[in-house]
């Protein structure tokens, strides 16, 4: 290993908390021991009434599985571990959540199931890593309370009932975050479901993992801790789960359970909040459309629930407005044309940081309710191109002296990361300032510092980038179209934008040079779509400035 590995690794593991290094241990040693197959002389369920879930997308056709826009044979028998297939598919394989579609029949559904129980056996492949098994815990629980009639189901609640004594000896304590929030739901939904003492000390590990992780990983202004949209609705989801399986068997204390459905009506209000005009998720950190139920599906769930109804935030015709998001670190800017989404966060929990994106300072932005500025979305989750699009260069942020903000590494790994700073906020009766710096360039030459001011005004953006230091740098300030823009004029000085009939025009400041070159948007894992970058360069001493003007004309 070299000195420069030799660093990242220790700028990584020092974020550690103790019980991660302790459950790395344990996990480690855990393989020596032999898992317990037997079962009770009867595995015994109770009746779940639960409510219709949140809809899951189509993702099995008779003969085929596709899941990150790739497909794979659905035909029997299905190779549940092939080696050919990237391991994010094969979780979704193994995740089951095709049992939730729309038109798969109780027996196509009963013959994956057995295929999968013929195939998998205990403790052995991809689909007993406990991630996936929290996932196919919950739905294989959903399909089986909602059939659970006069044919012979012991084989399938039999192997169900493995799968939750093993997940209870494999809690991902290492990994923390959203891991851990998936197998405390997958716990209580096995102890809901079963009887027995076995079952029962599954509810109360479920039970108390969920009570204590829902107040750490849901923040005062009801985001989650993450930063990652596509994360945020999918933690959403599992707690409207929790409160679906509460109603149909109290599962918490009458007051742990009101504070739950206080702090999910918080996220729903988050979500709202945060949508675009087009009613889905912005792509900051790790965020893709496709993954998660959309912000008006966990509200049409939240409705079957009789959760107290949130008002959506609505786009002024007349003035301008602010949503502040301080805990996350989204601003929202509306005006009279659009709404600017602004990213003045952390990156994620600094044990944490396996989703963020260099996208600190980075804004999306939409016009006439259409997306006309994004950030490069999520590709992949492994694999070559992933920390391309979780670069700097893949958002619509600054880069100085071609460094990035963050020293993101492997796949899922950051070592030196910048944090927030000095944020401030100004309101006029024309105008809103929201202004941010952020210290990820501290480490170089120069003891650099970024700072954005957004100025909204009410038909118009100002953007302008202060660089802070010492010396003399380099920075490049990135804007990336959305693949329905078009750009029909430029010059030196300014692009002519038009999307949907209506015209735009991005005109930056002088001392600037702007280069237009192709680039690449992924809205969805998998996908790739051909759209417009405009890179904004310029050398100087510090102080120095890089800054535009978006108009719409």
């Amino acid at each position: 290993m070299t000195l420069k590995q030799l660093g990242l690794l220790y700028f990584t593991v020092r974020h550690l908390k103790p019980v991660q290094w302790y459950w790395r241990l344990y996990l480690r040693l855990q393989r020596l021991w032999r898992f317990n197959t037997a079962l009770p002389a009867t595995v015994a369920s109770k009746p779940l009434p639960l409510l219709p879930p949140a809809p899951k997308p189509v993702s099995w056709r008779e003969n085929t599985f596709v899941f990150l826009n790739q497909p794979g044979s659905a035909a029997a028998p299905i190779d549940w571990n092939n080696p050919k297939q990237a391991k994010l598919w094969l979780y979704n394989l193994h995740y089951f959540d095709y049992l939730q579609q729309p038109g798969l029949t109780r027996d196509q559904a009963l013959l994956l199931m057995h295929d999968w129980i013929t195939q998998n056996p205990p403790a052995t492949g991809n689909g007993w890593e406990p991630y996936p098994l929290s996932l196919r815990i919950v739905n294989w629980i959903k399909f089986l309370s909602a059939h659970d009639d006069a044919e012979d189901l012991t084989t399938l609640k039999n192997s169900l009932y493995l799968q939750c004594r093993y997940l209870s000896g494999h809690l991902e304590y290492h990994l923390l975050g959203n891991h851990l929030f998936k197998n405390g739901v997958a716990l209580l939904f096995g102890g809901a479901y079963f009887t027995g003492a076995e079952a029962t000390a599954w509810l109360k590990t479920g039970r108390t993992l969920l009570e204590a992780e829902i107040q750490e990983q849901v923040l005062p202004d009801g985001g989650h801790f993450e930063r990652s949209p596509m994360y945020h609705a999918l933690i959403l989801e599992d707690i409207l789960d929790c409160l679906n399986l509460h109603q149909a068997q109290a599962c918490f204390p009458a007051a742990s359970a009101a504070q739950i459905a206080a702090q999910a009506c918080q996220m729903l209000v988050f979500a709202q909040d945060t949508q675009h005009p087009d009613g889905e998720i912005a792509f900051f950190n790790d965020s893709a459309l496709g993954i998660a139920p959309s912000p008006g599906a966990l509200r049409a769930y939240a409705t079957r629930l009789a959760l107290p109804p949130t008002a959506l935030a609505s786009n002024p015709e007349t003035t301008l407005r602010l949503i502040e998001k301080p805990d996350f670190g989204l601003y929202v800017l509306q005006n009279t044309l659009g709404q600017l989404i602004f990213d003045a966060g952390p990156i994620g929990p600094d044990y944490l940081p396996g989703h963020a994106h260099c996208d600190t300072l980075s804004y999306e932005l939409s016009l006439w309710g259409q997306r006309c500025i994004v950030n490069r979305g999520t590709y992949q989750y492994a694999g070559p191109e992933r920390n391309l699009f979780r670069a700097t260069a893949a958002h619509n942020t600054v880069k100085l002296d071609g460094a990035e903000q963050h020293e993101i590494w492997s796949t899922f790994r950051v070592a030196r990361r910048g944090y927030p700073d000095d944020i401030k906020i100004e309101r006029q009766p024309d105008k809103l300032t929201v202004s941010a710096a952020h210290t990820g360039y501290r480490r170089l030459p120069g003891h650099l510092l970024h700072r954005r001011t957004i100025v909204c005004s009410m038909q118009s953006w100002h953007i302008e980038d202060r660089i802070e230091g010492h010396g003399r740098h380099s920075a490049e300030s990135f804007i990336h179209l959305h693949p329905a823009v078009r750009i029909v004029d430029n010059t030196p000085a300014a692009v002519n934008c038009v999307i949907d009939n209506r015209r735009f025009v991005i005109h930056v400041s002088a001392g600037v040079t702007l280069t237009l070159v192709d680039g690449v948007f992924s809205p969805e894992f998998g996908l790739k779509q051909a759209n417009h970058t405009l890179i904004l360069r310029a050398e100087d001493t510090c102080p120095f400035m890089i800054a535009y003007d978006i108009t719409p004309v």
